[in-house]
């Protein structure tokens, strides 16, 4: 939805910018790379060979809801096992998941490279009814497993061995998919300070070693400069885990630091960030399944809001929640004066949670309208949804900042 500039003009006492991360901000190669080489060592010990999703399997996860490597690795490796047991309803496995993986390198089967397309689809369908990801992901390989024929006998270890998989993705201790990638995208070394365990194996972060700035230095400087003069507030969010809130002192075991390190590559670390970690927190203080609470939902959009205007990320956080749950309308969030809200995104969901958070602000009496960019290749199925949503798509967020900056 374009915004006409005179209107925004009348109505817009401040710009709000908020910037998602992964391919806005940052070129996310080593989330990619780790997201494939865990698919690639769970199919080949599977006795699968390498089945890793292509990078443009990968985007049509993103672009139909799962936008965490954590569920789109889970239900990669999940659809292998059920892609296995349809070929051969005769094996009998275990209900452990290292003991089905020894299972099936003993009875080894290489498969043609799975219909991770349709599987996205389908996830994407189902999360109109099932909103978290890795649930949706579960349901439907669960209908696959009940349509598959001589497999009653079966069924109940598989129910088990999905659940291993798909039950508890954002559980670093108990998610096997989710363990192993994690070694790959911040490295051992960082697993071992993060999760208080000994690391499995020995790996150098992904991260590191192959995550790129996609803003341009220059452009950056441009930004900085206008926010300088005031009129324009910068956040950050994203689905990557993070630390706590940066104004509480809470420990940080088990809050992995990724969305700090993507912030250090950009240079952006002076504005209020809203990861995974921040979500976290307020999940655990609210009694909430923190899955519920980042986008698609409109929290942590909201909570992006207050915090580009206050700069207070704990605060922005409950009053996020505050307005969703029971329409209250708290500070920072009360405080809003006139604004538009800017927001840079490569995934339809995200960007409809701030238009969602929006609208939420609005019915509580803010005056508040919202500009969407949308960061995607001209061609591919991130642009192809956006299309499809009426969303602006630009090829950078160079372009896009630049537009955005020229209006205000």
């Amino acid at each position: 939805m374009k915004i006409p500039r005179p209107l925004q003009a009348r109505l817009a006492a401040v710009a709000l910018l908020v910037f998602d991360v992964d391919g806005v901000l940052v070129d996310a190669r080593g989330y990619l790379k780790a997201l494939q080489d865990t698919v690639t060592r769970f199919s080949k010990e599977m006795g699968l060979g390498d089945q890793a999703p292509t990078e443009e399997e990968v985007r049509l996860f993103e672009a139909n809801g799962l936008t965490s490597e954590w569920d789109s690795g889970a239900a990669c490796v999940a659809a292998l096992l059920v892609e296995r047991l349809r070929r051969e309803p005769s094996l009998l496995l275990p209900p452990h998941w290292p003991e089905t993986l020894s299972y099936l390198a003993r009875h080894p089967c290489p498969l043609p490279h799975p219909d991770y397309a349709t599987l996205a689809q389908k996830v994407g369908q189902r999360l109109q009814e099932i909103q978290i990801p890795a649930e949706a992901a579960r349901a439907v390989l669960w209908d696959v497993v009940l349509a598959i024929p001589d497999l009653e006998a079966a069924r109940s270890a598989v129910a088990v061995l999905l659940e291993t998989l798909l039950g508890h993705t954002h559980d670093f201790y108990r998610a096997p998919v989710t363990r192993r990638f994690q070694h790959l995208a911040i490295g051992s070394a960082a697993v071992a300070e993060t999760y208080a365990v000994q690391p499995d194996f020995e790996s150098l972060a992904y991260l590191e070693r192959f995550d790129r700035p996609l803003m341009d230095p220059e452009v950056r400087c441009r930004l900085e400069r206008a926010a300088t003069k005031g009129g324009i507030r910068v956040a950050l969010y994203t689905a990557r885990p993070s630390l706590p809130p940066a104004e509480v002192g809470e420990p940080a075991t088990g809050y992995s630091p990724e969305a700090e390190m993507a912030q250090a590559i950009v240079d952006m670390d002076k504005w209020p960030l809203i990861g995974m970690g921040r979500m976290r927190w307020l999940a655990d203080r609210a009694g909430e399944k923190v899955q519920l609470l980042v986008k698609p939902s409109p929290v942590q959009a909201l909570a992006a809001l207050g915090a580009a205007w206050a700069g207070r990320e704990a605060a922005a956080l409950e009053a996020a929640l505050a307005l969703h749950r029971d329409g209250d309308l708290r500070s920072p969030l009360a405080d809003l004066p006139p604004t538009t809200a800017h927001v840079f995104e490569d995934v339809p969901g995200g960007l409809e949670a701030v238009r969602d958070g929006v609208r939420a602000l609005q019915a509580a009496g803010v005056t508040i309208i919202w500009q969407p960019y949308g960061i995607a290749p001209a061609h591919g199925p991130k642009a192809a949804a956006m299309a499809a949503r009426n969303i602006p798509v630009y090829p950078s967020v160079n372009e896009a900042l630049l537009a955005a900056l020229a209006s205000i």
